[in-house]
């Protein structure tokens, strides 16, 4: 049926003319957009999806927030003073209400915080607190939140000490687990953030209305510190498939579809590029397959490799993804600035082959007697499936064997991959902050709740360890590269490409900032 939608499709974006905003020209600063599905949750601390990290950014503000170049700027910090060590961050709050009117004190920053950091509270990030003194330790209870490094001499004055120097620590304070939660609101009703009726935020936007499964209404929040800077009398947010969706946006009932709350249909990608509508932003996420080391047969090196090295990225690419993607031979983002060379050669047939029989051998194994090989995925993306369909044709042509698929749903699957019971999984990783350690730190040791391998490698956790206390950026940049060679060569994990976004945008929508890290901002939006 979206084939029969095509010329269609064709037709309105070079022969139509869409209007300033999906309303009238009488509300040019209100805009509609897709969230294709009801949040998780609207709290700060509970929040791991991208969809509700970006929903929270709309309703709440940190100490600093991610400005229009990409980079953390202050926000409800005025002045921020760094220890000559860069161990001790010192923050001066500006002047600032929640929506409800009280003040914004230190003490909701330190409440929220070690909130987040109580060994039984349920917050998916608080491991990115865990640069914070102590604080790794108090969430595993081993020592009181009173030692961990949170200090507020006064109501305006917040003073962090680090474990260690953090080079990026003011883009860590910009993510939603560092935002401050009003502590008076939270301690007399615990689920605030449920409904409209009882949200405290402090950000550019309030909440205004939320029909559950249907739709969410923001509406610019009156008592926000940088309220100048904010046009957008208010955002309507509903919850539509994405076909739907982007017949919504065909026929001006959506302002923005697409990344990151959802995706371009493939089918409409190579008409959308036709017509010059097509928007891409690189991320910094890769996709990529982890490898069961302790399964046989991958317990070998050279075979590990050899799966690798057969994999023609440039064509997955080009025929399945259509969205510029990059094709990846490391797992860091080439953004990131630790690598500019490939670690090997893209679609090696020859090499792969050659690798996959000195396995064989070492392994004392012939190609009939290999045990069954599976792929395990994600079955809620045609992509995944396609993608898929293509490692299994690949090896097939290099090796002679046949890869199972094993498509799961989202439970059964992320159930598979925790207890190790696959043999290759397809998978990705997003950026929470724009560091190569975010992606490097995954595979840390095999207890990882990340890594899933099974693989670890003691040089490896030594030159991660070593980069924490390392001061000097470059030397720090070397002992980052350092740790990739390693994983690269051992492949308990196998790149495929770095993801790009697509997205469409209402031509007369201005200054929506969306990073590398997928992380959507309207404050500064505004339609023209």
């Amino acid at each position: 049926m979206r084939l029969l939608l095509i010329p269609l499709l064709v037709f309105a974006l070079t022969g139509c003319k869409r209007g300033a905003s999906p309303s009238n020209q009488n509300n040019r600063q209100q805009i509609t957009i897709n969230i294709k599905s009801e949040p998780q949750t609207l709290d700060p601390r509970k929040a791991r999806a991208l969809t509700d990290i970006n929903l929270i950014r709309m309703f709440m503000d940190g100490l600093t927030r991610i400005d229009k170049e990409g980079n953390p700027s202050l926000a409800l910090a005025k002045k921020v003073d760094v220890s000559a060590d860069k161990k001790t961050y010192t923050f001066t709050l500006r002047d600032s209400k929640w929506s409800n009117g009280d003040p914004i004190t230190s003490h909701d920053f330190a409440y929220a915080w070690k909130k987040s950091l109580t060994p039984t509270f349920n917050a998916p990030n608080a491991n990115m607190l865990y640069v914070v003194k102590n604080a790794k330790e108090a969430k595993l209870g081993s020592l009181p939140l009173s030692l961990v490094g949170i200090e507020t001499p006064d109501e305006k004055t917040l003073v962090v000490n680090l474990n260690h120097p953090t080079p990026y620590f003011l883009e860590l304070t910009a993510n939603p687990i560092y935002f401050p939660v009003n502590s008076h609101v939270d301690r007399a009703n615990s689920h605030w953030a449920e409904k409209e009726s009882t949200y405290v935020g402090n950000g550019p936007f309030i909440l205004h209305s939320w029909k559950h499964h249907n739709t969410i209404e923001a509406k610019k929040n009156p008592c926000y510190w940088d309220q100048r800077s904010v046009s957008l009398s208010g955002l309507k947010m509903v919850m539509i498939g994405e076909d739907s969706s982007f017949d919504m946006f065909d026929s001006n009932d959506l302002n923005w579809e697409g990344s990151p709350f959802s995706k371009i249909p493939i089918d409409a990608i190579e008409t959308l590029k036709s017509v010059n509508k097509l928007r891409t932003v690189p991320a910094l996420a890769t996709k990529w397959i982890r490898v069961n080391v302790e399964k046989t047969p991958f317990e070998s090196q050279k075979l590990r490799q050899a799966f690798a090295v057969a994999i023609n990225r440039q064509q997955i690419v080009e025929h399945i993804m259509q969205g510029d993607e990059i094709p990846a031979t490391e797992i860091v983002p080439l953004s990131m600035g630790l690598r500019t060379i490939p670690f090997f050669k893209d679609g090696d047939t020859e090499m792969a082959q050659k690798l996959f029989s000195e396995a064989l051998k070492e392994m004392k194994l012939s190609v009939e007697g290999l045990p069954e090989i599976r792929l395990t995925y994600h079955s809620d993306s045609k992509r995944n499936h396609l993608i898929a369909q293509a490692l299994q044709n690949m090896w097939h042509q290099a090796f002679g064997i046949k890869v199972c698929l094993a498509p799961e749903e989202h439970k059964s699957f992320f159930n598979a991959i925790s207890k190790s019971d696959y043999s290759l999984s397809l998978g990705d990783w997003l950026a929470d902050f724009n560091d190569p350690i975010n992606f490097l730190e995954i595979f840390k040791t095999k207890h990882c709740g990340t890594n899933n391998t099974n693989w670890e490698n003691l040089r490896y956790y030594e030159l991660l360890e070593a980069s924490f206390d390392c001061e000097d950026l470059e030397a720090r940049k070397n002992l980052l590269r350092k740790s990739e060679e390693i994983i690269m060569d051992e492949m308990p994990v196998i790149p495929i490409f770095h993801f790009t976004m697509l997205y469409v945008q209402d031509d007369h929508l201005k200054d929506v900032v969306l990073t590398t890290m997928g992380n959507i901002d309207f404050k500064w939006a505004h339609a023209d």
